[in-house]
C-alpha cells in the first residue's frame, strides 16, 4: 500500500471485486499487517485488520451478515455468541456502518442477499 492509501492497481482490483472476501475486500491477503505472513484468520476477523477495505458494494452483504448474527444470537448462549461473533458485530455496527450515509444504508438494505454466507466460517459440529 502507498502512504496515501492503496495504489491505482489495487483500487481497480477493489472496484472490480477481485479482492473480495466473504463480506469485505482484502488489499493484501499475502501479507498480514501484524505478522507479515499470509493471512490465517477467519473472515470474521477481517473487520479488525488493516488490510480490510469496505466499499458501498459490500454493504448489502454486511447487512445480511448482521441479520445472520442476530439469528445466531437467538440460538446460542451469550457466553458462546459474544466471543465468537461479538467483535465482528461491534466492528460492523460501530466502525463500518457509521461511515456510510442513511441513503447508502437504505439502498444496501434493499439489495441485501438472502444468504449471509455465515457458513463460510462455521464448523458444522459447533452449530446448535
Amino acid at each position: 500500500m502507498e502512504e496515501s492509501g492503496i495504489g491505482p492497481d489495487k483500487a481497480r482490483q477493489v472496484a472490480d471485486g477481485e479482492l473480495d472476501t466473504g463480506w469485505t475486500a482484502c488489499v493484501d491477503h499475502d501479507q498480514h499487517p501484524i505478522t507479515g505472513e499470509a493471512c490465517q484468520v477467519t473472515f470474521l476477523d477481517c473487520f479488525h485488520c488493516g488490510n480490510c477495505l469496505v466499499t458501498r458494494d459490500h454493504l448489502p452483504r454486511l447487512l445480511a451478515l448482521l441479520d445472520a448474527l442476530a439469528q445466531r444470537r437467538r440460538e446460542l448462549a451469550e457466553e458462546v455468541w459474544w466471543p465468537r461473533y461479538g467483535p465482528a458485530w461491534v466492528a460492523i455496527r460501530q466502525d463500518i456502518l457509521a461511515k456510510f450515509t442513511p441513503a447508502e444504508l437504505q439502498h444496501a438494505q434493499a439489495e441485501k442477499p438472502h444468504d449471509a454466507l455465515l457458513d463460510l466460517i462455521e464448523n458444522p459440529c459447533e452449530l446448535p
